[in-house]
């Protein structure tokens, strides 16, 4: 009799722990669990934002010819039929990819109009390299030339997969304008920019976009808003593929988010690290031997958590007024008065 009355407790103890609790009721009557948001408006809000939010990786390719020290050659050499090929060292053909994210401000007949950062779609055709030493006319020596062959840039997201065209690009600011085709998902409205004037220390931010090409949001405090640089500064954690994130503020006066801006880069020092050849041409090389081959220096950024950089919508402002003839002529019409507009 005494095992059976233990056998019985126990039994009891496991249903009761296994019993269903009934969810949380908000006022307005949905389920939900804490979150940074004040409430399932505001949250749900959010999230038809993040619709717009595009992943954008351009691939790019270089031809690349390397020339011996001291070979003499200078840039104006270079339109010389009869250049002496054999001071060319090595020829590299060097692929790469750049990620980053995109906003799609518009949409309009089967098209949208996504607005990113220069440095993620915006290469330039030749780079040179030059040595520490020049000729009598005082022209540097080239060490290195890079051709770029090819350039595509695909963006990806909210079940689309397409290739993207260029209509403008303002290296200078680090802003571009992307036009994609959009079958689904008409984006008819623009979402309003926030007016800097109005931004506070300590004001919350919330930034969507694909850093390591996983779809994510992160959030922070703006810091130094009236920046004269027209830069905005967050705590908010940053990373590769944040580059181009749309950055929201949310108004109380209208209950709406309002651009603030776009994430650009993150603190970072510099350090110059030896590379060997082998490695450049992805060669192996047993590396528990001395390296006695030719080495070069290339330069590796080591980033400042918690000082991220944002490209404020004062900027942001500038650049779509000053896009407004190509804009007129693609269809678009005038994007930044419609973005300047109060919350209805």
């Amino acid at each position: 009799m005494r095992y059976r009355l233990i056998y019985v407790l126990c039994s009891t103890l496991m249903l009761c722990g296994c019993r269903v609790i009934s969810p949380v009721q908000h006022s307005n009557g949905e389920t939900g669990q804490a979150s940074v948001f004040e409430n399932y408006s505001m949250q749900r809000q959010y999230e038809s934002l993040t619709l717009r939010v595009y992943r954008i990786v351009t691939y790019v390719t270089y031809e690349s010819q390397i020339f011996e020290q001291g070979s003499g050659l200078t840039l104006n050499d270079l339109t010389d039929r009869d250049i002496d090929f054999s001071v060319v060292k090595a020829r590299l053909v060097h692929n790469d990819s750049y990620s980053g994210s995109g906003f799609a401000i518009k949409g309009n007949d089967g098209k949208a109009l996504l607005l990113t950062c220069a440095h993620t779609i915006d290469f330039p055709d030749t780079v040179f390299t030059y040595d520490d030493y020049a000729n009598a006319s005082g022209q540097r020596y080239l060490l290195g030339l890079s051709v770029k062959t090819s350039q595509v840039i695909q963006v990806s997201g909210n079940n689309l997969h397409c290739r993207a065209e260029i209509l403008a690009a303002d290296p200078a600011n680090d802003l571009a304008l992307l036009e994609i085709p959009l079958t689904t998902g008409a984006i008819r409205v623009v979402t309003p920019l926030s007016e800097g004037g109005k931004l506070s220390w300590g004001d919350r931010v919330w930034l969507t976009g694909y850093p390591s090409g996983r779809f994510m949001m992160t959030s922070g405090l703006i810091s130094n808003p009236g920046a004269s640089d027209g830069l905005l500064m967050t705590d908010a954690p940053f990373s590769e593929g944040y580059s181009g994130a749309p950055a929201f503020v949310y108004d109380r006066r209208v209950n709406g988010f309002r651009l603030a801006g776009i994430g650009r880069s993150v603190a970072a020092r510099s350090s110059y690290v030896l590379q060997p050849e082998k490695e450049i041409h992805d060669a192996s090389y047993n590396t528990s031997l001395p390296y006695t081959g030719p080495v070069y220096v290339r330069t590796e950024r080591e980033p400042a958590a918690g000082v991220t950089f944002l490209i404020g919508s004062r900027m942001l402002d500038d650049f779509l007024k000053s896009c407004d003839a190509v804009l007129q002529i693609k269809g678009w019409g005038d994007i930044a008065r419609e973005m300047r507009k109060v919350v209805d």
